[in-house]
Formats: structure tokens, C-alpha cells, sequence
């Protein structure tokens, strides 16, 4: 895809059954390199702080039963940035402020142009990793805000309804937004999974392994947790990333309770990734930018003294509200700021924290759309969710772009030439060394073009007395040269030598899960180990040589 949208017809039946691309595979997923870290589009004119994670908050309208039954409200919009919620006794107000409240009056559209969901996508073609979540109560307009009512993902969807959320919003904006980069070329990815009962399952590989649950894994090359064996889609048509929406809402887990028809029982994320590819115009290489957008839809928090949920139900809304707990205490860790650093996050203990710990305090950018319902019936409800984004608000991230190891290695080798070379041309013109002609961007390594050191021009430049300083430098510069090749070469023998000891050590663990090892064989087995793995051989004592030395 250059910059072109296409309007070919396509289906889920084009699904590939390529992995998505996993941080151990640092050729397709990438490294993340530090080059702008700014997210200035995202500043809000309250004079919201770089790079914490954006908040905005949605009143959800009343529905026809609570009209009829006239219930009062508890939420008052005092600016466009600020609200107050009022409780069941007058002395209870909460005052709260956030980047943009979106009242209950506000469409689809209204809620896409104002959420500031569009820097988002333009971060995740620029190579920044994006997320976009909504957190709520159950029945407070999360899937509706994201996705839209259920019916637009029926037997037969209507593309052109008004109700579509922000997912279908996105992906549109997205391809118009692709058809700006003429000399740029793009590969468009998708996955959707869902987390339910703190299993992760498949929503675009659902028929095949209804029963397989999938793995969350930990890259200790990239430090992150993803998900292994991950189905993923190529999406080279507009279609596909429709397609890819209509499948995972059609198998995610939903169900019925007192408070909401149709209750999302499951956590779902889509992810969407944008991978940019331009060829450099100084060198010729090409640049590849590994962005991506995720697409974050939370279960809502339960009272089961309101939503009367039982059997499944009711284990449902446990692990929804569990999962939810431990977010929380994560966000409010992180929003201790500097404190955060002497203390444990707890990533580990839900898969939700686990696939969310990069998009809350990492690389990417944030979103976070906070969906409330007004009435006083769920004042309490709508005061917990308002803290819960009150604190995550104060989350500050680090946004770099995502990019190929190799790639970042060039870049940072360019950038110290280029330094390299002003630092030579400012010496050489201090000195009255001549150019190369055949290659004028480089200094040539010759004699001064008289054969002798302009002297007025050095004692013009920096005085009699520090002509031997010039020399010196210039000495200096070849020696770091030569120890900075000198400690590369021994950078590329280390990371030899680790490769080769990562593979003997998988070998090893694949001897020992698959081998029965008995009490009279041990000792055969652990010879065999030592045998076929030179790096602990050396290591290895005897008992009798411990013995002997202990003794």
C-alpha cells in the first residue's frame, strides 16, 4: 500500500496464517529508539504535561426506563474540562477535572473529533505505539463508544450507519491518512483477542480452537509481555480491517444481567499495526517504522447486589472485577510519580496488567476514555471511575518510536559520522587542508595543499601557543576511533558467545522436560548434561574435589 486506499471488496476468508509479530523476533517486531519522544499535539491548553496519558470523560445519556421512572441526577458539568458530582446527601460533592467532558448530548462523530483519537493514528503511522481504552461500570456506554450498539455487527452490517464507535472511525481516518505518503509504503496488520476468565482466546481463530487457550509471554530481550502464537491479518484493503472488526465482535463473550442487555463479559483488545517503510535519501536504505494502535474494550465493574449475576455469571464478574482491581492498584502506583520507582507494580497478577503495562507506563501514547452513567443510583460507581482516571491521568509516559534494530543502527552510526565530520571540516579549516574532488563530502587524508600549516591562520584562529593543541586533537580523534571499532568487535564476540550459550541452555531444558530421570540413572543423565555443554563442563566440581577443597 503507497499512499493509496482501495475500495476492492474483501472478506475474514483472506486471513493469513502469519504469527503476529512477537519481540523475540527482532527482525519483524523491532527495537525502540528514541528520536523525537514528543507528543505536542497531544498537550492539552490547561497545560497538561507531555507525555501523561490523555483523559476525557463521556456522560452516558439516560436510557428510556430511567426516564420513566424520572430518576434524578448526580452529575453537573461545570466547564468543558471540569465536573462535579453530587451525592444522595447535599454534603457530599466531588469535584474533578479532566483534558474534555463529552455530555451526554455529544454523537459518535462529535466524540471521534474531540477525543483526540486522530493524533493518536498519526503517532501510530509516525512508528509511536498508540492505545485507546474505555473504562466504566457496566452499562455506562464503553462497547457503544468504541464500537457502537450491537446490531451494526449483525447478519448484515451497515457501514454507513451514524452509531459507529471509534474503532470504524479509526480505520477510515487511517486510510485517508495513508494516501498522503506518496513515497512512503505501508503494511497494515491486525489481531483481536479477548481476555476471559484470565484466559486469552483468539477471536479471529475462533472456530478451530474454541477450547485452546493462548499463552502471554515474557521477552526478556525487549522486556514486554505479548501473546504467543497470536493469529494475525494482512490487511492490504480497507475490507480486511472491517472484516477483522465483524469477526472478533461476533465471538466475543457477551451475556445478560439486571443492569445491561448486553453485557461485554470479557475483556477484548484490537490491535492494529502500521509498519512504515521509506527509503533514506542521503544513503539509500530503507527505514522501517513499527507502529501500531490498540484498541482496548474493559469489561465493566459489577455489583452483584445490582446485577443479581449468578452461576456463570457471577464467576464472570468476579475475574472481571479482580482483573479490574489489580489495574487499578497498578495506575494508582504509577501516578505516585518518582515515588513509583521504590515500589512493586503488580504486572503479573492479572493478563490484563500484563498485555497493558507498555501502554500504561512505557513507549506508546495514551488514551483514556472514561464512560459514567449520571444518575444518583450509581453515584458511587461514577465517583470510582472518576478516581480511577483522576490518578491515571497523572501517569507519565516516555513515547519513542518503535524501529529494526538494524535500522536504529544505522541511524545512530550516521548521526556519529555527521559529528565525525563537521568536527573534521572545523579542524581541516583551522589547519588549510584541502578537500577530496572526487569525493567532496568526505576530507581528504593528504598533506596541506602547500605542503606546510597556514600558520596565520592558526595563530588567526586560536594564537601561536595552541597550534600543537589542533595537532593534538586531531591525534586524539584516530585513537578514539580505533578504540571505539576495537570495542565493537568485542560488543559482536560477547553477543556471539550469549547467542551460542542460549542455545545450549534451550537444549538442556528440552533434555530435561522430556527425559524420565530416575533415582539409579541420574547420575548418567547429569553426565550427559555436562557432556553436551562445554560452557559448564569447566565449571563443574567433582564431589571428591569439593570435598578436598572443602576440607
Amino acid at each position: 500500500m503507497k499512499g493509496h486506499l482501495s475500495s476492492k471488496k474483501s472478506n475474514i476468508g483472506k486471513v493469513s496464517s502469519d504469527e503476529i509479530p512477537s519481540p523475540s523476533d527482532s527482525s519483524r517486531y523491532g527495537s525502540t529508539v528514541s528520536l523525537t519522544g514528543s507528543i505536542n499535539s497531544l498537550t492539552d491548553d490547561d497545560g497538561e504535561n507531555d507525555g501523561n496519558v490523555r483523559v476525557i470523560v463521556r456522560i452516558k445519556p439516560l436510557n428510556a426506563k430511567q426516564v420513566r421512572t424520572e430518576e434524578s441526577e448526580s452529575v453537573q458539568v461545570i466547564s468543558p474540562t471540569q465536573i462535579l458530582v453530587k451525592g444522595t446527601k447535599e454534603n457530599i460533592t466531588k469535584n474533578f477535572t479532566f483534558s474534555s467532558i463529552l455530555t451526554p448530548e455529544v454523537s459518535q462523530a462529535d466524540v471521534f473529533e474531540q477525543s483526540g483519537v486522530k493524533d493518536l493514528i498519526d503517532k501510530a503511522v509516525q512508528g509511536f505505539s498508540s492505545t485507546i481504552f474505555c473504562y466504566g461500570q457496566t452499562g455506562s456506554g464503553k462497547t457503544h463508544t468504541l464500537t457502537g450498539p450491537p446490531h451494526l455487527f449483525g447478519d448484515r452490517p451497515d457501514p454507513y450507519s451514524e452509531d459507529h464507535g471509534l474503532v470504524y472511525r479509526s480505520f477510515v481516518y487511517l486510510y485517508d491518512s495513508l494516501q498522503g505518503h506518496e513515497d512512503v509504503t505501508f503494511t497494515l496488520k491486525a489481531s483481536f483477542y479477548e481476555i476471559y476468565n484470565e484466559k486469552i482466546i483468539d477471536l479471529l481463530n475462533f472456530g478451530t480452537n474454541q477450547q485452546k487457550f493462548l499463552n502471554v509471554r515474557w521477552s526478556r530481550k525487549f522486556r514486554g509481555f505479548y501473546v504467543e502464537n497470536l493469529f494475525t491479518v494482512q490487511c492490504d484493503e480497507f475490507d480486511d480491517l472491517l472484516a477483522v472488526l465483524e469477526e472478533g465482535m461476533r465471538y466475543r463473550a457477551v451475556g445478560f444481567h439486571n443492569m445491561n442487555e448486553h453485557s461485554s463479559r470479557s475483556h477484548t483488545i484490537l490491535t492494529v499495526h502500521v509498519i512504515a517503510e521509506s527509503k533514506d535519501s542521503q544513503e539509500g536504505v530503507f527505514i522501517s517504522r513499527h507502529g501500531k494502535i490498540n484498541f482496548v474494550d474493559l469489561a465493566g465493574s459489577e455489583m452483584t447486589k445490582k446485577t443479581k449475576s449468578h452461576g456463570k455469571t457471577l464467576v464472570e464478574a468476579n475475574n472481571i472485577n479482580k482483573s479490574l482491581m489489580v489495574l487499578g492498584y497498578c495506575i494508582s502506583k504509577l501516578s505516585e510519580g518518582k515515588k513509583r520507582n521504590s515500589g512493586h507494580i503488580p504486572y503479573r497478577d492479572s493478563q490484563l496488567t500484563k498485555l497493558l503495562a507498555d501502554s500504561l507506563a512505557g513507549n506508546g501514547v495514551s488514551l483514556m476514555i472514561a464512560c459514567i452513567s449520571p444518575t444518583k443510583y450509581n453515584f458511587s460507581e461514577t465517583v470510582n471511575t472518576l478516581r480511577y482516571a483522576a490518578r491515571a491521568k497523572r501517569i507519565k509516559n516516555s513515547p519513542v518510536i518503535v524501529m529494526d534494530p538494524r535500522e536504529s543502527l544505522i541511524l545512530s552510526l550516521r548521526r556519529a559520522l555527521t559529528a565525525l565530520q563537521i568536527e573534521n571540516e572545523h579542524l581541516r579549516a583551522l589547519t588549510n587542508v584541502k578537500k577530496s574532488k572526487e569525493f567532496p563530502n568526505f576530507p581528504e587524508m593528504v598533506q596541506p595543499v602547500d605542503g606546510t600549516v597556514d600558520r596565520t591562520a592558526m595563530k588567526y584562529f586560536l594564537g601561536e601557543t595552541d597550534k600543537t593543541f589542533v595537532h593534538r586533537l586531531l591525534q586524539e580523534n584516530i585513537a578514539l576511533r580505533d578504540e571505539n571499532a576495537e570495542l565493537y568487535a568485542i560488543r559482536d564476540s560477547l553477543m556471539r558467545d550469549q547467542e551460542e550459550a542460549s542455545r545450549q541452555n534451550e537444549r538442556l531444558k528440552k533434555m530435561v522436560d522430556f527425559s524420565k530421570i530416575n533415582h539409579n540413572d541420574a547420575g548418567e543423565v547429569l553426565e550427559e548434561i555436562n557432556a553436551q555443554n562445554p560452557l559448564r563442563t569447566s565449571f563443574t566440581l567433582s564431589k571428591a574435589n569439593y570435598k578436598k577443597q572443602t576440607s
